[in-house]
């Protein structure tokens, strides 16, 4: 894009175009490169490069690729056998650039490590280009028509990172809780979740990735998500199969992936670092503390007992007969260590997307105030006070 030549000789717009191009840019890109949906991407690429172009300023933008680690993995393809020696290529005016600028400082600083540098050049946008290369970097090679096809092919499919990973398990834990799979004589299939109205945030995330709908449920301070579209259900199932762990849940699941031409994987044993137990107490759990005897509970019920027992093996605690009135069992935990152990090492990791975060967040608060719930000093009273009335408040 080229400036008029009045503005031309005006060095305070071009300054001004200069800066507002680059700060585009940068924002524009650092904001696609944390987006989920692929369309935001797309948009926030296609503005990045815009901004480039009025700036006159990454008009021959390169993106520089960490390469050393990811030797190994390419050494014998045939890209790499051709291509013996990799060498960066950087525009006249590479300074302007801070992606070229940012990975030529992660070069000069690592000099202990052999690092061999990827130019790829500008076939997409910024943040597509960084998406891929923390995603899926192995693809990469020195074709750009390889390239091409390699970035289609990689949003085309439906792939899974980590962060997605640890929240199907966490839906998962959330369905065998709360959920239930239905299917009517007439075949209409239909998953519905019930949960507390305050944590309409959880399910509205649900929403946001599978679609469906959310409704307030009368005379009832709760709400429940509503999913019987087909694309949408047959991305969930995709996302939880393998994940759901609950018998009941299981033979219901399991009618659906009939209907789908779908496999039902069994799921493996629960492990310690596994996002289940997460949407579990989001769904069936519960955070609370006795004042009396000065304890926190974090607890789950269930009717299922061998549902519950591999958690005292896995995370602590112990399981008991809830009462004589409800037919069920209990898990509880409540010994501090466990508690602070669950806190430090896997609600950290994978944290509850209900209301009873907050109460997670305060439980070690609650050791330390719980001396002075009946102390004279007035202003650690007031500590006490102010405290529980944010428990109540589910207030962090």
């Amino acid at each position: 894009m080229r400036c008029s030549p009045l503005i031309e000789y005006s060095s305070t717009v071009l300054i001004l175009c200069l800066w507002l191009g680059a700060i585009t840019t940068v924002f524009s890109s650092l904001v696609g490169l944390f987006q989920q949906d692929i369309k935001k991407v797309i948009a926030y690429s296609t503005m990045s490069q815009l901004a480039r172009e009025h700036s006159d300023m990454f008009r021959h933008q390169t993106i520089c690729v960490e390469r050393s680690k990811l030797y190994s993995l390419l050494r014998n393809s045939q890209i790499t056998k051709a291509h013996r020696y990799y060498y960066i290529y950087i525009s006249n005016s590479f300074l302007n650039s801070f992606i070229n600028f940012y990975w030529l400082c992660l070069l000069y600083f690592n000099k202990a490590e052999k690092w061999e540098v990827i130019v790829v050049s500008k076939l997409v946008g910024i943040s597509e280009a960084i998406r891929l290369i923390l995603t899926n970097s192995h693809y990469y090679n020195l074709n750009p028509l390889t390239l091409n096809q390699t970035i289609k092919k990689n949003f085309s499919l439906n792939h899974i990172n980590n962060n997605e990973i640890k929240f199907n398990e966490w839906l998962a834990g959330l369905i065998d809780g709360d959920g239930h799979f239905s299917l009517s004589k007439k075949g209409a299939a239909r998953l519905t979740i019930t949960m507390d109205i305050r944590d309409k945030k959880a399910l509205y995330e649900i929403v946001h990735k599978f679609g469906g709908s959310v409704n307030k449920i009368a005379n009832a301070n709760a709400l429940r998500y509503n999913l019987s579209n087909k694309k949408g259900l047959v991305y969930l199932i995709n996302a939880v199969n393998g994940n759901i762990r609950n018998p009941t849940r299981m033979l219901q699941f399991n009618k659906f992936c009939i209907k789908y031409d779908t496999v039902l994987i069994y799921p493996k044993p629960l492990s310690f670092h596994n996002g289940w137990l997460s949407g579990f107490i989001d769904s069936d759990g519960s955070v609370y503390f006795n004042e009396e005897s000065g304890q926190v509970f974090i607890t789950a019920s269930q009717k299922n007992i061998y549902l519950l027992e591999p958690l005292v093996k896995i995370y602590g605690g112990r399981t008991f007969p809830h009462n004589s009135k409800i037919d069920a069992f209990k898990y509880v935990v409540y010994r501090k260590q466990e508690l602070f152990n669950l806190i430090d090492n896997y609600f950290s990791i994978y944290p509850l997307k209900s209301m009873k975060l907050n109460r997670l967040h305060l439980i070690k608060q609650f050791y330390l105030l719980r001396i002075y719930k009946n102390g004279k000093n007035i202003e650690k009273f007031n500590e006490w006070v102010n405290f529980k009335d944010k428990w109540e408040k589910y207030q962090s």
